[in-house]
């Protein structure tokens, strides 16, 4: 099994290919939540991302689920 983190960082290089190439809202969006994700995991406190405008907010509860899942990948990826 590959470090997690590094299988995060995959999906976001596939996800701003994929920007890049449709243009597609949505997909930056998840881009987004993602990166904000990975560098938490990473140990970078959020003033350090990014400092979104008031009407411009993440969605906390996707990054927590996006950390929970990737972070009990670490932990087992960790015990092997």
């Amino acid at each position: 099994m590959n470090n997690p983190l590094i299988d995060l960082k995959q999906k976001q290089k596939e996800l701003a290919n994929k920007i890049r190439a449709e243009h597609d809202l949505w997909d930056s969006v998840t881009f987004r939540h993602y990166h904000i994700a990975y560098c938490e995991l990473r140990g970078r406190k959020r003033v350090e991302i990014e400092n979104p405008h008031e009407n411009n907010t993440p969605n906390q509860k996707w990054i927590d689920q996006i950390k929970k899942e990737y972070q009990d990948k670490i932990n087992e990826w960790r015990t092997q």
